[in-house]
């Protein structure tokens, strides 16, 4: 066994992704709000048609996380 005096170096965990910001992440899913528009056709953005609510895929989820982020803040 091979030794040069130094004790081993603890490999570190990998802590994972960092968390977003949550004022970061509001912009940003303003920012697909404002891209992602259906005018009577297919989203203008990524060309996918409207669901029921009148959203593209991509604008609904944008939505979704809107709006569950208003009901946090309001508690």
């Amino acid at each position: 066994m091979l030794h040069d005096g130094d004790p081993p170096q603890p490999v570190p965990k990998n802590p994972g992704p960092i968390p977003i910001p949550a004022d970061v992440e509001r912009a940003e899913m303003r920012s697909v709000l404002l891209r992602h528009v259906v005018n009577g056709g297919n989203c203008r953005a990524c060309g996918r048609p409207p669901d029921h609510t009148g959203y593209c895929w991509a604008a609904r989820v944008a939505y979704e996380r809107l709006r569950s982020d208003w009901r946090r803040s309001d508690l």
